[in-house]
């Protein structure tokens, strides 16, 4: 589940990363540190549940 999440989250992230970007090309730089900003966050997530459920728990 949170492999599928955290994968729907990246999605969400990107697109609405396009979106901006297209609605905004000026302001690329900060949309892209924005959106690999918040890619790394749900991406953590998806490890710290991979952690946590082969880690025995």
């Amino acid at each position: 589940m949170a492999g599928a999440g955290a994968g729907i989250g990246v999605g969400l992230v990107g697109a609405k990363a396009a979106e901006a970007v297209g609605r905004n090309p000026g302001a690329f730089g900060r949309v892209l540190t924005v959106a690999i900003l918040g890619m790394a966050l749900a991406e953590a997530i998806a490890i710290y549940a991979l952690i946590l459920a082969f880690g025995g728990r």
